[in-house]
């Protein structure tokens, strides 16, 4: 099959996708659209590894512990203009679990694995502390097996009391501590939120800059996407949260990232074919796949 354009972010293997995943999964491939199913625990890490063996070429997975997987929390609350409902169990990282998984040929990536300081409440030191451990855990995992990270960075919302910027210099500091440990092209900063001048430092590191379908209905990402390279610039979906326009209100999916490509295209002022070639070219050298 021939590839056009790769989600380098996609969950179809959460439950949102339980009844329909070969379809949704059929329907990208059938439009040249390969796609990255990333985990979130152990579960769903499983999951992406399973549906990916499934498939000779154009399904990959990713595998590791969201931050909001540490802790046991219910969330129901708005974000990105749209409800957001979901309940996790608390987890601790188990680097035997995720070595095994690790084996397969079409595990591609460590991640998604990071900081989240957007919904922190009650013991917020120690929660912080217990993600920035398990993170590190990460970094020493993808340099033993030689994978990327797709790195989930996310700050407190306004109204916290936290520093505005605290994640991406959290973030940032460790990265910096951890050079050592990173191996090259060093991953991804996924569903990227953070400010020009942060941007710029990831790409220093040697990390890919990646943006999803909030970038056709949110003005405040144009800076971004016209100010930082194409060579660096990776698309995404993040499905089966935030659709892009014209999709607003259901659910997304990874044929949906053509949106993503192009709104880039029109932001930067190039053409929809060169977006999707360079992004391609840098997911292939990323993820080698």
């Amino acid at each position: 099959m021939k590839v056009k354009l790769v989600d380098t972010h996609t969950h179809v293997n959460f439950n949102a996708f339980k009844n329909d995943s070969k379809e949704v999964i059929e329907r990208a491939l059938e439009a040249g659209i390969w796609m990255i199913n990333v985990g979130s625990q152990s579960s769903t890490s499983t999951r992406a590894v399973e549906m990916a063996e499934n498939y000779q070429e154009g399904v990959y997975a990713a595998i590791g512990l969201h931050p909001t997987h540490l802790v046991k929390e219910k969330v129901e609350k708005e974000e990105s203009g749209e409800l957001i409902k979901y309940e996790t169990r608390a987890e601790e990282f188990d680097e035997n679990y995720y070595l095994e998984l690790g084996k397969s040929k079409k595990t591609v990536a460590i991640g998604e694995c990071g900081l989240d300081y957007f919904r922190l409440n009650g013991e917020i030191e120690t929660k912080k502390e217990k993600q920035k451990e398990t993170f590190i855990k990460h970094i020493e995992l993808a340099h033993k097996i030689k994978k990327p990270l797709i790195i989930h960075c996310r700050d407190a919302p306004k109204e916290s009391k936290l520093p505005l910027g605290q994640a991406h210099d959290d973030m940032l500091k460790i990265l910096n501590l951890r050079k050592q440990n990173l191996n090259f092209p060093c991953g991804v900063m996924h569903f990227f939120t953070g400010t020009l001048e942060e941007a710029h430092k990831y790409i220093d590191l040697g990390f890919y800059i990646s943006f999803s379908g909030v970038i056709t209905f949110a003005k405040n990402y144009d800076e971004l996407v016209e100010n930082l390279p194409l060579e660096r610039i990776l698309i995404e979906t993040d499905a089966p949260y935030v659709a892009p326009l014209p999709y607003r209100g259901k659910r997304n999916e990874p044929l949906y990232v053509a949106e993503v490509a192009k709104k880039i295209s029109e932001i930067k002022k190039i053409s929809f074919e060169e977006v999707a070639r360079q992004t391609l070219e840098n997911s292939r050298e990323l993820f080698k796949i």
